[in-house]
C-alpha cells in the first residue's frame, strides 16, 4: 500500500510541477530533482499542517533512500514525529540512541545522503539548545496520543539520556576516535528516576536490560565522586596534591662525634620550603639555618668566619594520611650542610623526617576538581646525617723543647642534627 502511494506521489511530482505535455517539450526531471521536490513538498505540507500530504512525501523519500534520496535517519525521526507517526519515530530514535548506550549494538545501516535545505532547517528549528525544557516539550507531544505507555515512557527516558550521555570526539597522537561520556550532571537524577521506573514497569523490554545492566551502572559510577563532593566538598581533595610555600622557625641540636670539635647553640633560626605535590607524592625544596657550631678546646679547627650553619636540600615525601584537617607525610632527601665557622666547606647530608600539616582554614571548592586555598600550620621533625671532615699538614720546630711539633689536622667525624620546626604555609590545594 505504501509503495502504491509512493508511485502516485511520484506521478504527482511529475505532473504537479510541470505544464501540460502538449505545451512542454522539456525533458523529464532527474531523480535528484524529484527528491528535492519531495523534500520541498514535505516542508510546505508540515508548515501548513497537511500531515496526509506530508506523509506521502515522507514515504516517497523513505522508499528511495537507497537510490540516493536525501533523508538522514534523524530527519526521518523528526518528520515521523511531526506527522504524528509516533511509534515509527520513537522506534527509529530508540535505535539511534541504542548505538550510544549499548556498545555491542552494531546495526547494519547503510550511509544516507543529506541535504542542507529549508526542510533540514525546518525540522531542526527548535532543537538547539537541547535542554530539559525541550525534552519535556517533545515528550508532552506524545502524551495525549493513543500509543502505548511503554512507548511514551521509553521516549521520555531516551530524551533524558540524550541530555547527559553522548559520544565525543577524542584525538590522541593524531589518532581520532569517539568515547561515550557523561557530559552533563544537572539532569542525571531525573534520568535515573525515569530509567529505574521504566525497568520496573517493563522488565521484559530490550531497553530495560540496557538501562539496568549498562546505562544505570555507567552513570552511577561516574556520579559517585560528584555525590561525595556534594556531601563533603573537601573529601575529593584528599591526596589530590597542590602547590604551597612555607616559612617558620625551628629549634634543634647536634649529636655525634663531631661534637668533640664543636660547641652547638641556637641562633636566629629560619626554615623555608616550597612544596609541589602530585597525588600522594610531594617534591619539596628546603632552606634552613640557625644552628651555630663553634670550635672547642684544642680542636685545631680553622675558624673561617661566623654565622648560623645552613642547609639547602630536596626531599621526596609520601602522604600516608590525609583528611579535612590533618595530613601526615614522611619524607627523605639529600642536601648540603654548610659549617659556617669552619673551612670544612660543605657536607652532603641525608635527610629523614615527617611533616604533620594542620589545615587551619580552607575555602570551599566551587566544583568537583576545583581549587581550594588553604592556610596550613606545618609541624616538622627532621634529622640530618653527615660527616665533618678536615685535614691539613702543618707543624713547627719548638726550640725550647728541641723537637718538631706536629699540628696537622685529620678529622673525619659523623654528626646528626635534630630539628623541630613550626611553619605557616599558603597552599593551593
Amino acid at each position: 500500500m505504501v509503495r502504491l502511494a509512493t508511485i502516485f506521489f511520484a506521478a504527482f511530482l511529475l505532473l504537479g510541477f510541470s505544464v501540460p505535455m502538449a505545451q512542454d517539450s522539456s525533458p523529464k526531471p532527474s531523480k535528484k530533482e524529484l527528491f528535492l521536490r519531495a523534500r520541498d513538498v514535505l516542508k510546505t505540507s508540515l508548515e501548513s499542517g497537511d500531515t496526509a500530504r506530508a506523509g506521502q512525501a515522507l514515504d516517497y523519500l523513505k522508499t528511495n533512500v537507497e537510490e540516493g534520496a536525501p533523508l538522514t535517519r534523524f530527519e526521518e525521526y523528526l518528520a515521523d514525529m511531526e506527522t504524528g507517526r509516533y511509534e515509527q519515530g520513537i522506534e527509529l530514535y530508540a535505535d539511534m540512541r541504542r548505538t550510544i548506550l549499548d556498545s555491542a549494538f552494531k546495526p547494519n545501516w547503510q550511509s544516507r545522503a543529506s541535504e542542507d535545505d529549508p526542510l533540514s532547517r525546518y525540522l531542526y528549528r527548535n532543537l538547539s539548545p537541547f535542554d530539559s525544557t525541550k525534552a519535556d516539550s517533545l515528550h508532552a507531544r506524545v502524551v495525549p496520543s493513543d500509543i502505548s505507555d511503554e512507548y511514551k515512557d521509553l521516549y521520555r527516558t531516551l530524551l533524558y539520556s540524550e541530555l547527559i550521555i553522548n559520544k565525543v570526539p577524542v584525538t590522541v597522537y593524531g589518532v581520532s576516535f569517539t568515547v561515550t561520556t557523561l557530559y552533563d550532571t544537572t539532569n542525571v537524577e531525573h534520568f535515573l528516576t525515569c530509567a529505574r521506573d521504566f525497568v520496573g514497569k517493563y522488565p521484559q523490554s530490550t531497553y530495560s536490560r540496557i538501562f539496568k545492566e549498562l546505562t544505570i551502572p555507567f552513570v552511577e559510577k561516574i556520579m559517585q565522586p560528584y555525590r561525595d563532593f556534594y556531601r563533603d566538598p573537601f573529601k575529593h581533595k584528599y591526596y589530590t596534591g597542590g602547590l604551597g610555600v612555607f616559612a617558620g622557625k625551628w629549634l634543634g641540636f647536634m649529636t655525634g662525634d663531631a661534637t668533640d670539635y664543636f660547641h652547638s647553640e641556637m641562633g636566629s633560626s629560619f626554615i623555608g620550603e616550597i612544596s609541589l605535590q602530585f597525588g600522594r607524592i610531594s617534591l619539596n625544596g628546603l632552606l634552613s639555618y640557625g644552628l651555630i657550631n663553634k670550635p672547642v678546646g684544642e680542636s685545631h679547627v680553622y675558624v673561617a668566619g661566623g654565622g648560623e650553619d645552613e642547609t639547602v636540600g630536596v626531599t621526596l615525601g609520601y602522604t600516608v594520611f590525609d583528611s579535612r584537617w590533618l595530613k601526615a607525610e614522611p619524607f627523605a632527601g639529600v642536601g648540603n650542610y654548610n659549617f659556617m665557622w669552619s673551612d670544612a666547606d660543605i657536607s652532603t647530608v641525608l635527610m629523614l623526617g615527617v611533616n604533620a600539616d594542620v589545615r587551619l582554614f580552607a575555602t570551599k571548592p566551587k566544583r568537583l576538581g576545583g581549587i581550594s586555598f588553604a592556610i596550613i600550620a606545618r609541624f616538622k621533625y627532621m634529622m640530618q646525617f653527615g660527616y665533618f671532615t678536615e685535614s691539613s699538614s702543618s707543624g713547627y720546630y719548638d726550640y725550647d723543647l728541641g723537637e718538631y711539633v706536629d699540628t696537622s689536622i685529620d678529622i673525619d667525624a659523623s654528626f646528626m642534627t635534630h630539628q623541630f620546626s613550626l611553619s605557616l604555609g599558603l597552599y593551593l590545594w
